[in-house]
């Protein structure tokens, strides 16, 4: 006879004279001790769950004597911890052991743990059948934390050691008892918040908010045909998922359908995302076609709640919304499946309607909308209150490739210019900066970060900013404060998650003080990064000032108005027109210095100032010359694009959106633009001076405004 003295060793202490003379015994009284070999019909299970159910382990005996009663004490042990839910005194529930002679069938005492990953079990007790029938031992309803096991994206194994006193296990290899899959992928479609807000609709339903509202959504696929589950016996539920919402800010609304209908539905649910029109949703029950049902009640983390109604018994199409509480503009919805397909990879969209005020464009708000599994938990323990099933919060894994749609135009696109910076400078000089395009050639908003991984040196470069959405300039600046003379070099990683990575190569020669820009902007506004073709700009930084100067854009020449040895003003060459960026370098008596990174736009209008001129007596408006309420000005600025296209509008105090009289090239001053704006005559007299901009065109739709200046008024 063979037998572990580990499992006995737990139960019964140290090995000795009445062990030998226990187990003599069980020989004596039973006859042949029966030899059994375990097997398990492994589970594939959610691979961010913590109390999934694995497979049955059954154990085949053969062996002893017919007609002769057994009576064995079991132990199973997991590599991960057993989750069952326990009762008030400490045994797992849910747990059940069977043993089958194909007569007769008897159920062994309740397991109890001996710790938080074995279960022991005692009094598993059979007659041994005649002839060559074997006996079984079946130990179903475990329970398991798969989640601690994983590996990153790596399937995960749940395996069984079984051990046995009355029985001779054949071997003590691990079992498998369960394979872990990725349960829930998942992208989302951000369309943010417009800068002229969103409306409530008159209806609030479905069809009312579809046509009136702005939307994003979130498309959830199961990454395993399984993932979707239903409720089974001993559930709390059935699998949920729990929409989080964040940053829509404060006196944001948002409502989400109570009902969602997946991909295989009669007709899916849609806002109109993922190239799918929009539509409510209709169910036709008893064709295994995805349901979700909203939870009324649930907490933060997706448990508790009840359904805010049954699954139809016919078919139906859903128009009712609800209204989610938000908290400094985020909240959650949860929905649980309570119907699906188990031979599909089922997928659906759920819509966030937004009902949001007007807002100072560009907004500072970046929404987010992402799915998880649900009930969230970190137990991975037995309890006794912890909701049944239970899920890790898991960072979202894009969905298009089981979707076959990467590529698809509804999607964000992580655009970026990956040309590499070289940037010059000289030991404890100026700081030397650059500047690369973020760009999203897709739909909805991109959101990004940047982070720098040093290759030689540290802490010299730095990225702002570090984070943002869609069309970004972000500048690099090199800082040669603590750098002795040399090479250094590094990269910056632009990371817009599930649509894509990019890296900025950086190279940062510092040697003895030479010519050096610094930096380049509007030389009215003085503002920095971005210049437009055929305008005015300030060029600043050291040494530049030689008897011979020149600057040239993408090797084109600019017209050099003033220099001096920290700064040149020149006229940016208009043959750049259409171009995204420009790499500067200024050449003083033969040397050239650094090269400059320079953004291109077609308009960033700057106001000089003082630079607005009252048209009637043709004198600088000040204080001592106020412009009249109702009369003409003149603003004279740099940065429109030329000819001049798209609407110009004026900003002056409270009145916005004035259309100017003229705006256009000054037909004797190159790279000088004017605009002709008659004084609102109903402006208000206080406050005075008011502040007056211009807006012109700008990237995706949005005003490009100037600097604001004092406009006295009378």
């Amino acid at each position: 006879m063979s037998l572990s003295l580990f499992p006995v060793r737990k139960v019964f202490g140290k090995p000795g004279t009445a062990l030998l003379s226990l187990l003599f015994l069980s020989v004596a009284a039973f006859g042949q001790t029966p030899s059994c070999t375990a097997n398990s019909n492994a589970a594939l299970i959610h691979q961010d769950g913590l109390a999934e159910r694995v497979g049955d382990i059954v154990l085949t005996c053969t062996g002893g004597t017919a007609g002769s009663s057994v009576s064995a004490t079991l132990f199973i042990a997991l590599n991960t911890n057993i989750t069952n839910r326990v009762d008030a005194n400490g045994p797992p529930q849910g747990i059940a052991v069977t043993a089958n002679t194909g007569t007769a069938a008897a159920t062994g005492s309740a397991p109890t743990f001996t710790s938080a990953s074995t279960l022991s079990v005692s009094q598993v007790n059979y007659t041994v059948p005649a002839g060559a029938i074997p006996a079984t031992i079946t130990i179903t309803g475990i329970r398991a934390a798969v989640a601690s096991l994983s590996n990153g994206s790596a399937p995960s194994v749940v395996s069984a050691t079984v051990q046995g006193v009355g029985v001779r296990l054949l071997t003590t290899t691990p079992v498998v008892v369960a394979i872990s899959a990725p349960g829930l992928l998942q992208s989302s479609l951000n369309n943010g918040v417009p800068c002229n807000g969103s409306p409530l609709p008159a209806t609030l339903d479905f069809s009312g908010f579809a046509a009136t509202s702005i939307s994003s959504a979130v498309r959830v696929t199961e990454a395993s045909a399984t993932a979707f589950s239903l409720k089974k016996a001993g559930d709390d539920s059935g699998a949920r998922l729990l929409i989080s919402v964040t940053g829509y800010g404060s006196g944001a609304r948002a409502f989400v359908p109570d009902a969602i209908v997946g991909n295989s539905g009669t007709t899916p649910t849609s806002a109109g995302a993922f190239g799918v029109g929009a539509a409510a949703g209709t169910y036709t029950p008893g064709t295994g076609q995805m349901l979700l049902i909203r939870v009324n009640g649930a907490d933060a983390n997706g448990a508790g709640g009840t359904l805010a109604f049954g699954r139809p018994a016919l078919t139906t199409t859903f128009a009712q919304v609800s209204e989610l509480s938000l908290s400094g503009g985020s909240g959650v919805a949860v929905y649980e499946v309570v119907d699906s397909n188990p031979e599909s990879l089922d997928s659906a969209q759920v819509p966030v309607f937004a009902s949001v005020s007007q807002t100072n464009c560009p907004s500072t708000l970046t929404p987010a909308i992402i799915a998880t599994l649900a009930p969230v938990s970190g137990v991975s323990i037995a309890t006794s209150a912890d909701p049944i099933p239970r899920f890790v919060r898991t960072p979202p894994v894009s969905d298009c490739k089981q979707l076959n749609d990467c590529g698809a135009s509804y999607l964000p696109a992580l655009t970026v210019d990956t040309t590499p910076i070289i940037l010059t400078g000289s030991a404890a000089g100026n700081k030397q900066s650059a500047f690369f395009r973020v760009g999203n050639t897709g739909a909805g908003m991109l959101n990004f970060s940047s982070v720098v991984t040093f290759q030689s040196g540290s802490g010299w470069l730095t990225v702002s900013p570090a984070a943002g959405v869609n069309n970004t300039s972000v500048q690099v600046i090199a800082d040669p404060l603590n750098l002795s003379p040399g090479t250094y070099k590094a990269s910056v990683t632009v990371n817009a998650g599930n649509y894509g990575t990019a890296v900025v190569p950086v190279t940062f020669t510092v040697g003895a003080q030479g010519v050096t820009i610094s930096n380049i902007g509007n030389a009215a506004s003085f503002r920095y990064g971005t210049v437009v073709p055929g305008s005015y700009a300030v060029l600043y930084g050291a040494n530049l000032l030689g008897r011979n100067v020149s600057v040239t854009f993408n090797g084109l020449p600019a017209t050099v108005i003033y220099d001096s040895a920290g700064q040149i003003n020149l006229i940016v060459p208009a043959a750049l027109g259409g171009q995204l960026g420009a790499a500067v370098v200024a050449t003083v008596d033969g040397v050239p210095g650094n090269t400059f990174k320079v953004n291109l736009a077609a308009n960033a209008p700057g106001i000089f100032n003082p630079g607005i001129i009252n048209v009637k007596d043709g004198t600088i408006n000040s204080s001592d010359h106020p412009a009249a309420r109702g009369d003409y000005i003149s603003v004279y600025l740099t940065g429109l694009t030329a000819p001049v296209a798209g609407a110009i509008t004026v900003n002056i105090g409270s009145q916005t959106g004035v259309i100017p009289s003229f705006a256009g090239v000054h037909p004797v001053f190159p790279a000088l633009d004017q605009v002709n704006i008659l004084v609102p005559a109903s402006l208000p007299l206080t406050p005075n001076p008011v502040q007056l901009q211009v807006c012109a065109p700008g990237v995706d739709g949005q005003p490009s405004c100037s600097n604001a200046v004092n406009l006295y008024i009378r």
